[in-house]
């Protein structure tokens, strides 16, 4: 839109000078001399970036050509680039954190293109936003929020400099930056038609009372139908008060969509998910695009994707889902993290290692009361970790002398049918020390909400997951 804008302008004030019978001189081009001069100051003060290196070799490498700027206007790459910059709301993103609006007044209204401060705080905000963009916005170097962990795989800025310079289309090299790109552009569109909802004053409360079922009807069931018609799972524009089959339908996808056990009644869950404000869900929104934009440089061709509140599991190939599993994770206060990690090892028929908060927290009470409860459920007592040579007898330990903060011992559990990781492991080294694998409590798996675990992800059918990944390896 820049760019148009510019072009026509100049188109404007040409026909006004040919009209007149005057010819103005040509603005000067930015000269590289001046150019270079403003990049070697600015990357060799006190204070750098960690990227100057990469633009005083990038600049070199053309000859102090500008790349965003073309005589007083801004070039196609700079035009695409203050389009984009404009535009970082959509992702979530404060344009503001680029210096819009006030770059792109600059570049607007500069009276010539001899401006090496414009062009390189140009280079400067395109490297800002090509990097959050790619990989995320967070810049702890170990990003957290709550107990996420994803470890920065930044591009690097000469990576990211040469592509965009080398792009025939700009404006798809920018639009190409974040990863999975799939799931981010749905992302970006619920952002859109939540805003829009937002504007036009969100959406309407249902009343609390008793569970809504179908058939009845009334002033809530009313409120039921207006506020799936706000949001769309509803297109029927009526303003019965009946809670009919429609509706029954309507709930249902509302209930699928959240997460929810899809009954078609709008019980105590069904209606707290209904009565989310809009504001919330935005700020959900913007949080989990940011999540996505962590992904950068972690997907490959082929990759697990669990997602811990569906708890729900895919492994995908060449962008197409090729295996779903149903998972089970972490209790809301022991909740799994979210972290990315490579599985190295697939063990069938594996020990189990209790952790040692596990072990004093959890077992260390019961054994107690009855040392007989380790070698009925398949346990090890052990001296040294993993050694089932120094396994000790439970009855012959002193258990009124022990206690959590001075146990000496490390719990095993045998493989087989009550072990805790079932019959097979996946092994992904990961500071988290949580894994992928079995259950002997396969039922748990029919529950709509699955939040079991310690914080490792139990999988439904392992023994497919695991025949899928080993399939084509050596």
């Amino acid at each position: 839109m820049v760019m148009l804008v510019g072009l026509r302008a100049a188109l404007v004030a040409a026909c006004t000078a040919v009209a007149a019978g005057l010819f103005a001189a040509p603005a000067p081009a930015l000269a590289p001399e001046a150019l270079k001069e403003r990049i070697e100051r600015a990357t060799s003060a006190a204070v750098r970036t960690a990227d100057d290196g990469a633009v005083r070799q990038f600049y070199a490498k053309r000859d102090f050509r500008p790349l965003w700027l073309s005589g007083p206007r801004p070039s196609e790459h700079g035009a695409a680039l203050l389009a984009a910059l404009a535009a970082a709301s959509e992702h979530g993103i404060d344009p503001a954190r680029y210096g819009m609006p006030q770059l792109e007044q600059r570049a607007a209204g500069s009276p010539s293109g001899v401006d090496a401060e414009l062009e390189l705080a140009l280079t400067r905000a395109f490297l800002a936003y090509a990097t959050d963009i790619s990989s995320g916005v967070i810049e702890n170097p170990r990003r957290r929020l709550g107990r996420s962990n994803a470890e920065p795989k930044r591009w690097q800025a000469m990576r990211l400099l040469e592509g965009m310079a080398g792009s025939d289309n700009p404006a798809t090299f920018l639009r190409e930056l974040p990863p999975d790109r799939e799931r981010y552009d749905a992302l970006k569109g619920a952002l859109a038609r939540y805003r829009e909802l937002e504007r036009n004053g969100g959406w309407p409360m249902v009343s609390r009372g008793p569970v809504l079922k179908p058939g009845m009807r009334g002033r809530r069931a009313a409120e039921l139908r207006r506020r799936l018609m706000a949001t769309g799972e509803l297109v029927q524009a009526d303003t019965s008060d009946v809670f009919d089959e429609a509706v029954t339908a309507a709930v249902k996808r509302f209930q699928r969509q959240h997460g929810l056990i899809d009954d078609g009644a709008v019980g105590a869950e069904t209606l707290a998910e209904m009565n989310v404000p809009v504001a919330a869900r935005i700020e959900q929104i913007v949080i989990n695009l940011e999540r996505q934009r962590w992904l950068g440089g972690h997907l490959d061709g082929r990759y697990i994707y669990l997602n811990i509140a569906d708890n729900a599991l895919k492994l995908v190939e060449d962008g197409k889902t090729v295996h779903v599993a149903r998972v089970i994770v972490g209790k809301p206060y022991q909740q799994t993290p979210v972290f990315s990690a490579t599985v190295t090892q697939i063990e069938v028929n594996p020990y189990w290692n209790v952790p040692h908060s596990i072990a004093v927290k959890e077992l260390l009470p019961v054994i107690r009361r009855n040392p007989g409860y380790l070698s009925a459920n398949d346990y090890l007592l052990l001296t040294r970790s993993g050694d089932n040579s120094s396994a000790v007898n439970p009855h012959a330990v002193n258990w009124v002398a022990i206690g959590p903060d001075n146990f000496p011992f490390h719990i095993r559990q045998r493989p087989g049918a009550k072990n805790a990781l079932g019959r097979l492991l996946l092994r992904m080294p990961n500071p988290h020390n949580v894994f992928l694998h079995d259950t002997p409590s396969r039922t748990l798996f029919e529950r709509g909400a699955r939040f079991f675990s310690h914080g490792c992800m139990r999988v439904e059918n392992p023994m497919r997951l695991a025949l899928l990944l080993l399939a084509g390896q050596d």
